[in-house]
């Protein structure tokens, strides 16, 4: 069962990255207490690194964690955590391994899924350890604006209520783990009876993003309605990684992924 719930879920971020690398707006991220939503900040699966962004010249290598906790009117509390490694190369190349710690899919030990984008050969994977299988697609520049980088808050002013009730401070400039981030922070008020709600429902989120990594480090929301989330990158690196990292093992079997919005591998040469 939790293998057959894994794939599905693999499957549904692997259509979200391969839809935005098609050139549209990915569609949501699934639901549910997996830790992918980044605190409001980093994306929901590439732990800050945008799959439809190539940022060449900055490579590094860091850990990063994301936790989402829930706490229940009783003062009873649900926990939900994911782990992981991120790497990226002068070329663009990314690496980002999940390991998910708690919830449905983690209920009988840790699970593990990798997601490997390589923007020069032109293909993307999504590697099942447990299989030993690599899903593959062909990849193409998004044409047209990017997304806002974590902090901007224009996405969410498309579908959210007017400006009035959202107030933004920045918070300047600081080192977090190693590099030097801006931070911005952003509340969101829903007022009294707009959903029903007696009294006002308030909502922070608070993003350190690092200009010369182009992703966040830290990230922080609170929503009274569904808890609190911290994402933290740490043990920074900066340099290329080993070239290895963003390759397919050889033990591996690769198939392509079926044809749909995104883009089918190029042919075998």
């Amino acid at each position: 069962m939790r293998k057959a719930t894994l794939t599905v879920f693999a499957a549904l971020l692997f259509s979200a990255m391969v839809h935005a690398q098609s050139g549209g707006p990915p569609p949501p991220p699934p639901d549910g207490p997996h830790g992918f939503h980044g605190a409001g900040g980093p994306g929901p699966f590439g732990f800050g690194m945008h799959p439809w962004k190539v940022v060449t010249g900055a490579p590094f290598s860091a850990d990063a964690t994301d936790q989402a906790t829930q706490t229940l009117a009783d003062g009873n509390t649900i926990q939900h955590t994911v782990t992981g490694h991120m790497a990226r190369d002068s070329q663009g190349r990314t690496y980002i391994q999940h390991t998910i710690n708690s919830g449905p899919l983690a209920q009988n030990g840790p699970v593990n899924i990798v997601f490997l984008s390589d923007p020069v050969a032109g293909y993307s994977y999504v590697l099942d350890p447990n299989t030993k299988t690599a899903t593959r697609r062909g990849l193409k520049a998004s044409q047209g604006e990017h997304p806002p980088e974590p902090g901007d808050n224009s996405a969410m002013k498309r579908g959210g209520p007017a400006s009035a009730n959202r107030v933004e401070s920045d918070l300047g400039t600081q080192n977090i783990n190693g590099v030097t981030a801006q931070g911005k922070s952003i509340t969101h008020t829903i007022p009294a009876g707009e959903m029903g709600n007696a009294k006002p429902v308030v909502s922070t989120s608070e993003t350190w993003y690092s200009p010369d990594l182009q992703i966040p480090v830290l990230a922080k929301h609170s929503d009274p309605r569904s808890g609190s989330s911290v994402y933290t990158l740490t043990n920074i690196q900066r340099g290329d990684p080993p070239a290895s990292l963003f390759q397919v093992p050889s033990d591996y079997t690769i198939k392509d992924a079926p044809a749909g919005r995104g883009h089918r591998p190029p042919a075998a040469q």
